[in-house]
């Protein structure tokens, strides 16, 4: 929001300085993010009269003059065709300063020597004819100072928050700062003279959309005369940004500033019918607007029509076949209030956004629709030669009745931590006018006004008396430290453990938004719609449902990377998923993690050309829940959805499935350009965190050897090596430090057989002696005895 200071003192008077000012509305909540200098013209431009003027010898359009500042004569080179001899002029002296660093400096144009510069309007930011210098009138002295005659404004840029829409406006401003400081403001005094002719005989008015378009208004002014807008009028409007086109049009701008309610003036003769429609628009239908534009519109989107055709694009842009222009004599003004969520929904759907549009989607004053028309067909009726036509129309189907909220005044001495009395606290109320109705020792009951509609709670309201009391009033108070217990009994601290050992793994973490798509969260993530928790007002359709899987997003993050030349990748994400899978919304915490590419990019000849398989995945896995001392645990081959099928597993942990793991499948690539195969995996965070892992136990380093034996079988195909694990673990030898798969070998004729080969390496070692031959052989037979008795197998 940007607000003039010259302006703003219309309608409250204050004298404290602009850094006062600024603080004032800060400590309020508004944010002050720059605050610019208007008109402010340098002290070495001054009044100066050409004394001649002479052709330039070596340029057409160059003339050089003799100016006199009263008291010194000085040779300028011009190239206004106005510059003659007699004139009263801006002149910038040698070391004006124009801001962005330029300053009138000495120089020669065309060899001939210049001191100085001649000024149009333009160049000083002053309003006045650009064709050529500014020509100064009889009270400009010579030798003045031109910033003695001009008082310089500034411009204050604020950031609004969403919930209050009523400081979008000079006197919303105006009544805040008034509240903040104990003064009054003052809104503008309408008069109205209306002809004897009635407004039902020259326009009629149906709204067939309520509840979009809770109230329309509208009148008609006659005898208008298309012209610039006063200066005054002009200067105000430029100061906070806007563009000066012509009266009419500056005029609905001026109001939607000071009042905050947006207007939207049509051209009355082009309304077919006169008859205005407010209405859904028609699928397809074809909206040219003011900016040149055509939109193609849906039925959910309001449109202000005539008898054949949409003229407006509700709350948003005017429409092209309906504009003001030269030859304008009638308008039609309208003032209305639309619902904000449509106008957002259709400003994002359509990319279009106007200073109507950000004001009709935050709200604007039901109760203001009246005041701002009445106001802009004064100043019509006065700048634009007007006349009013009796009435105005008003759909107006459900008037607004203030809402009560009562407030404790114990509460909110306890909310703000010091004792604030009760007649402060209705004071400020009357202040904000917030009319309170009622009120006893011990609360009060206040009616909220239609433009303070963020006022819904007891807390907002002590909310409201802690800004104007001052929270720079309320004293600091001794933090007392307490000692707390160990970091591992924060809450926060098992997510943050998971993290570092995710990260001690070499992965990469990544984040991604909580909302996503509908159709992304579907995609052969094993949840169906029922099971999605649907956002009610979504910021767009790519942010529509709440994740119920990390794997969609983790996909996208792996085709954004592939399709940036980025093929090797390690990375996890660790993040909260929601879904009604159980009955009612639940949220849980999850790891996925992803892997594709070479796995040993940096390396050279054959090293180089090995690529990331599932086994790489697995082991990751595995060197997780190894950090996390985690034995219990069983891989098992089950299919998923969003994998191969054959190639993915389940991984169970003390009987629970927490997670799978495999090969992206096709169907979820889709288009990724994926030059390697895609793994990721995907786990139950909160399930993984809540599995007791192994006691830590430190030991000594061995002293003593270890001595190996290896074992090759013959088994069927189908023996996993979790079940050669087991019943290795039934011999219960001590002394066996480790078993590791050496070699799977599958020959053509054990094949066909359902056979295949199995090699294992077993460790053994004594923790402080050395083992013998015999005591090395006693334990692998006891080893081999407990593969035979468990096992249907064939040793080598």
């Amino acid at each position: 929001m940007k607000t003039s200071v010259k302006w703003l003192k219309d309608y409250i008077d204050f004298d404290f300085s602009l850094q006062e000012f600024s603080d004032h509305i800060s400590l309020a909540g508004l944010e002050v993010e720059t605050i610019e200098a208007i008109n402010k013209i340098d002290e070495h431009i001054v009044v100066g009269e050409i004394l001649s003027r002479e052709k330039h010898p070596d340029a057409d359009k160059l003339s050089v003059c003799e100016v006199t500042d009263g008291t010194e004569t000085f040779q300028i080179v011009c190239g206004a065709p106005n510059c003659d001899a007699g004139n009263k002029v801006p002149m910038a002296k040698v070391g004006a300063d124009f801001g962005g660093g330029f300053v009138i400096k000495k120089s020669k144009l065309r060899g001939i020597k210049s001191f100085g510069m001649l000024c149009s309007a333009s160049e000083l930011n002053l309003i006045g004819d650009d064709s050529g210098l500014m020509i100064l009138g009889e009270e400009f002295k010579v030798g003045e100072k031109l910033q003695d005659h001009y008082d310089f404004d500034y411009m204050v840029e604020t950031e609004v928050t969403p919930n209050r829409p009523d400081w979008l406006s000079q006197t919303g401003i105006a009544r805040e700062l008034a509240a903040i400081v104990d003064s009054s403001y003052k809104m503008p005094e309408i008069k109205l003279s209306e002809t004897d002719e009635q407004i039902s005989d020259f326009a009629s008015l149906t709204v067939t959309a309520n509840d979009l378009c809770p109230r329309y208004t509208a009148r008609v002014i006659k005898d208008i005369k298309i012209a610039p807008s006063p200066e005054w009028m002009q200067k105000y409007l430029t100061a906070v940004g806007l563009r000066c086109i012509n009266n009419v049009v500056d005029i609905t701008n001026f109001v939607l500033m000071e009042l905050g309610q947006p207007l939207h003036a049509f051209d009355y003769d082009k309304i077919s019918q006169q008859t205005l429609l407010i209405r859904r628009a028609n699928d397809g239908e074809k909206m040219p607007l003011l900016d040149g534009s055509e939109h193609k519109l849906t039925s959910d989107m309001l449109v202000i029509a005539d008898a054949d055709k949409p003229i407006a694009l509700a709350g948003i842009m005017g429409g092209g076949n309906s504009e003001i222009d030269d030859q304008t004599t009638t308008v039609l003004l309208e003032s209305a209030t639309f619902d904000p969520s449509n106008i957002r929904a259709t400003c994002n759907k359509l990319s279009i956004h106007s200073d109507s549009s950000y004001r009709y989607e935050r709200g604007v004053d039901i109760e203001m629709a009246e005041m701002a028309s009445a106001r802009a067909a004064q100043l019509l009726c006065e700048y634009a030669g007007g006349t009013l036509v009796a009435g105005m129309l008003d759909s107006n189907p459900n008037p607004y009745t203030p809402h009560q909220v009562s407030c404790r005044f114990s509460k909110v001495n306890e909310v703000l931590g010091v004792e604030v009395p009760k007649t402060q606290v209705l004071d400020i109320f009357k202040r904000l006018e917030l009319p309170v109705i009622a009120d006893t020792e011990a609360d009060c009951t206040v009616a909220i006004p239609s433009f303070r509609l963020d006022l819904t709670r007891e807390i907002d309201l002590i909310e409201e008396v802690s800004r104007i009391f001052g929270l720079n009033n309320i004293p600091a108070s001794p933090i007392e430290a307490r000692s707390g217990g160990p970091i591992k009994n924060d809450s926060y601290y098992p997510i943050q453990e998971l993290r570092d050992q995710l990260l001690g793994l070499g992965l990469s973490e990544c984040y991604n938004y909580s909302m996503m798509n509908k159709d992304l969260a579907l995609n052969k993530t094993g949840f169906d719609e029922s099971e999605l928790i649907i956002l009610s007002n979504p910021l767009s359709s790519e942010l529509s449902v709440m994740r119920p899987s990390l794997l969609p997003g983790m996909m996208t993050v792996v085709a954004h990377n592939i399709a940036h030349a980025n093929n090797n990748l390690d990375l996890f994400e660790l993040g909260r998923v929601i879904s009604s899978r159980a009955k009612q919304p639940e949220e849980n915490y999850e790891i996925c993690m992803a892997m594709t590419g070479l796995v040993h990019p940096e390396r050279f000849a054959s090293e180089k050309k090995e690529v990331k398989d599932f086994y790489d995945l697995k082991g990751a896995v595995e060197g997780l829940l190894e950090a996390r001392r985690i034995v219990n645990f069983k891989f098992e081959a089950k299919d998923h959805p969003f994998f191969e099928i054959g190639q993915s597993a389940s991984l169970t942990v003390n009987g629970k499935v927490l997670g799978y793991l495999g090969q992206v499948s096709d169907a979820v690539l889709g288009k990724a350009r994926n030059i390697y195969p895609i793994f990721m995996a995907f786990f139950n965070a909160d399930a993984l965190m809540a599995v007791n892992g192994k006691k830590k136990i430190f030991e000594e380093l061995p002293t003593s050897p270890a001595t190996s034996r290896d074992i090759s079988f013959i088994a069927n195909d189908s023996l996993s090596h979790a079940e050669v694990i087991g019943a290795v673990k039934t011999a219960k030898v001590k002394m066996l430090e480790s078993v590791e798969l050496v070699d799977i070998y599958v020959d053509e004729n054990a094949k066909s057989d359902g056979k295949k080969s199995m090699t294992y390496s077993f460790t053994y070692r004594h923790p402080s002696a050395t083992l013998t031959v015999e005591e090395g052989n006693q334990m692998h037979e006891k080893v081999i005895a407990a593969l035979n008795k468990r096992l249907t197998i064939e040793i080598r």
